[in-house]
């Protein structure tokens, strides 16, 4: 008699699809897009698309399609050390601000960059923990100030940034159906709704996308069946069309962009053909909450025409928030489909399977096996049973519609159940708890079915969402940052010289049971969305990341180790305003460096990294330090190799100048001798800064016997710059941080970036403004400890007097 086979992945079952050993086949290898074998990687990897990149996988693992969201399934071994646990992420989103000092030296985690040299360790943090629900960037909408005034002058709403007329409708091809006219909801039906109270859950989806609305959106709604917070966050219900409540034609919708929620507020004209809707609305004609997202979402991106150029992947996102990751199914492994469900219906995410049609048919066509295409249906368990046969996997989805149900192998009514004992079909029958839900066999799922998305839900969400609380949640990590030309927009594996300049984010995963984790990476480059003529939207770049394995010793990336070392893997480098990578880490240590695919793109971007396991997670950062302080060394006679000739330089000018001399004196003085301390002549601006290292009384003057002082201090920082610069007298602004090593400073990534702000020009730094930039943070840090020692509380931290300086 067939069994069923225990351990499924249902709801609240967690179990682990990847392993690290060698499995089905495919020996610790490396799987790509189309199937074949590459015995050189150290995993599992899924990735599917529609254009062609050079980018460099994994060290030679040739070019792979891409597609807007790129899925990376990777499995790396490592036999690694045990490593040391500082703090465990606890189920929340820790966000990885710029850090001010105080935060700095108060919380423990980050590191300082050694560039192969030792010095104790500083453990410093840079993250700090913050409610989703708090954090609102974009200013509160005037939504309230709106229902006020109409209520007052007694008149409806009328969007003045979304008018009724053509431009809200169309850019540049003219819609079929003419004329559309706009008319109010109770123009259109005597007694509108916003929702029918009346409905129940599974009507409340029955939505068509008529003959002009967005498909794509119509999918990524009937998604939110299984999570009716989400939708209520998106749709807030408490609206209507009572006219002795709050009725004034207002209506106040929310999506997702770059990390916030933002609101839209609409009026409720509707674009109508012959007196009916034409876009998106409910299959009850008295509901009109349908039809009212479709218009906010049209005006999120700028009018109706835009939304064609969507997709399931952009609208899933826009409308949860979450990390979407799009698998194409038609050409992909199936082993590997497996193991991406097998992995994400135990966790937080949402799984929708859809069915596209090859000739761009956007209409949804009933098939003679029951199923529906561009039809979302949400998976929402496996289980596996054995017969004769052998093992059979099958696959549980959900039509939010409860229509469109499968018809074939093991559906309600399929002979299949007959094979199958009394228990087995109570077993798997009460797990149809839904409305809706069927079963079938995975070899008909990924038959069937041409895509696959995935929706990363975070923890916040998590604990929002009480239909998510069987499943196991994320732990998550989200960093503001942006590349900036010069500074950190290094580029991709193949610049060795500059992707080390890139921001860096360290990864530690500690020894668990499990001696495995799952990760989710996400980079999101900056998009804009309400902009009517798309051709004049910023182009995005092409936007990747790397992750490499690193010493538990090693703090951070230099351009030595990416020469010398392979990343273990490189993300396809995709013109896509999100890239997305899910895969298994070992314990060990480990840097993820966002990227562009060629250097000096400047752009902002989020970051994203979820881990179901503990993890510690921080961005590489250093301490805003002076580790050797040349003008004190120099008080040390026998340390000064130039002493005897300073002793000479300093009788002439006892002969020449008076005991104090001004800017343009030390100029003259500098010039006379500029060879051995310069690599060009001094500027006059330069001297003035020199003057203020060793004017303590801010006279504008110093004494003849600080100046060999300063000849010492510049002769160190020349031998430190023409490491660099090849004798030319310039050099990368790449190279600042390891000039200031040189020159025995350490300074944080906020720092360094307004340095190069400040300092260097066409992404070229010359000598002269790099002393500049050293006695910038000279004065800075002398400043900020006599202000120290004379305040018993300082309300200035290290790297806002560094910064006051800069900019002074």
């Amino acid at each position: 008699m067939p069994q069923t086979l225990l351990h499924h992945h249902y709801n609240g079952h967690n179990g682990h699809a990847m392993t690290n050993g060698h499995h089905n086949g495919y020996p610790n290898g490396h799987v790509n897009h189309n199937g074949h074998t590459n015995h050189n990687g150290h995993g599992h990897y899924i990735q599917n698309g529609h254009a062609k990149t050079n980018g460099h996988i994994g060290g030679g693992r040739g070019n792979r399609k891409i597609a807007d969201n790129v899925c990376t399934i990777i499995k790396f071994k490592r036999d690694l050390e045990k490593r040391k646990i500082h703090s465990t992420l606890k189920n929340q989103h820790v966000y990885l601000e710029k850090p001010s000092e105080s935060e700095l030296s108060s919380n423990g985690n980050g590191r300082a960059w050694m560039n192969g040299h030792v010095k104790p360790e500083d453990k410093q943090s840079t993250l700090s923990r913050y409610c989703t629900t708090e954090r609102q960037r974009t200013p509160p909408t005037n939504y309230q100030a709106i229902k006020r005034t109409c209520r007052e002058r007694g008149s409806l709403y009328e969007d003045p940034d979304f008018p009724a007329n053509q431009k809200s409708l169309y850019h540049h091809k003219k819609p079929s159906l003419q004329p559309l006219v706009w008319m109010r909801p109770h123009e259109i039906c005597q007694r509108p709704k916003f929702i029918a109270e009346t409905n129940p859950e599974t009507y409340r989806f029955a939505v068509e996308a008529g003959e002009l609305g967005d498909q794509y959106l119509l999918s990524a709604v009937a998604s939110l069946a299984l999570t009716p917070k989400f939708l209520d966050r998106v749709v807030p219900p408490e609206q209507g069309f009572d006219t002795t409540a709050s009725y004034c034609g207002v209506f106040i919708f929310r999506f997702w962009h770059f990390g916030e929620w933002r609101d839209i507020v609409i009026d409720d004209r509707l674009p109508t053909y012959k007196g009916r809707l034409v876009h998106l609305h409910s299959s009850n004609n008295t509901d009109f909450w349908a039809a009212l997202l479709e218009k906010a979402y049209a005006k999120f991106y700028g009018c109706y025409e835009n939304l064609q150029q969507g997709s399931t992947t952009r609208a899933l996102q826009d409308l949860t928030g979450g990390i979407v990751q799009s698998f194409g199914l038609t050409h992909q492994d199936r082993f590997l489909t497996f193991q991406v469900l097998n992995s994400a219906v135990p966790r937080s995410s949402l799984l929708i399977a859809t069915i596209t049609q090859e000739k761009d048919n956007k209409r949804q066509l009933r098939l003679r096996n029951g199923l529906i295409t561009h039809h979302a249906y949400s998976v929402t368990g496996l289980a596996r049973v054995r017969g004769a046969t052998g093992e059979t996997p099958l696959v549980r989805l959900r039509n939010p519609w409860a229509r469109g149900e499968w018809t074939g192998a093991w559906s309600e009514r399929s002979w299949e159940w007959d094979g199958l004992s009394n228990r087995d079909k109570e077993l798997l029958s009460v797990r149809v708890t839904n409305e809706g839900e069927f079963w079938m066999s995975f070899d008909d799922f990924a038959r069937h079915f041409t895509q696959l998305d995935l929706v990363h839900i975070g923890p916040d969400d998590w604990m929002m969402e009480g239909a998510l609380h069987s499943k196991q949640p994320w732990r998550a990590v989200l960093a503001r940052r942006r590349w900036r030309a010069g500074y950190n927009a290094g580029g991709g594996p193949t610049y060795t010289e500059t992707t080390a300049m890139n921001p860096q984010f360290h990864v530690q995963i500690p020894r668990s049971s499990s001696n495995k984790c799952h990760v989710v990476v996400s980079i999101t480059q900056y998009y804009e969305t309400s902009i009517q003529d798309v051709k004049k939207k910023k182009p995005l770049y092409a936007i990747g990341f790397a992750v490499y394995e690193i010493p538990h010793s090693m703090q951070r990336l230099t351009p030595h180790f990416v020469t010398e070392q392979k990343p273990l893997d490189v993300t396809n480098h995709s013109v896509a305003r999100e890239v997305v990578t899910f895969f298994t880490l070992p314990p060990g240590d480990y840097i993820v460096v966002p990227q562009t695919n060629i250097p000096n793109l400047d752009g902002k971007f989020l970051l994203r990294i979820f881990t179901d396991e503990q993890s510690n997670i921080w961005e590489v950062n250093e301490d805003n330090v002076i580790i050797r302080n040349i003008s004190s060394e120099f008080v040390d006679e026998n340390s000064s190799p130039i002493l005897t000739d300073n002793k000479s330089v300093l009788s002439k000018m006892l002969l020449k100048y008076p005991p104090e001399v001004d800017a343009s004196q030390l100029q003259k003085i500098l010039k006379s001798q500029w060879k051995a301390y310069l690599t060009e002549k001094p500027t006059l601006e330069l001297c003035k800064s020199l003057i203020m290292l060793r004017d303590y009384n801010i006279s504008g003057r110093i004494t003849l016997i600080d100046i060999p002082v300063l000849m010492h201090m510049l002769q160190f920082w020349r031998m430190a710059f023409q490491k660099f610069s090849h004798n030319s007298g310039k050099t990368s602004s790449y190279n600042l941080r390891a000039l200031l090593w040189e020159a025995g400073c350490t300074v944080s990534n906020k720092v360094l970036e307004c340095l190069v702000l400040r300092f260097a020009k066409n992404r070229i730094l010359t000598t002269e403004n790099y002393i500049m930039a050293l006695v910038r943070l000279h004065l800075s840090h002398e400043r900020y400890h006599n202000l120290d020692t004379k305040m018993k509380s300082n309300p200035l931290s290290l790297e806002e007097m560094i910064l006051m300086t800069i900019y002074s």
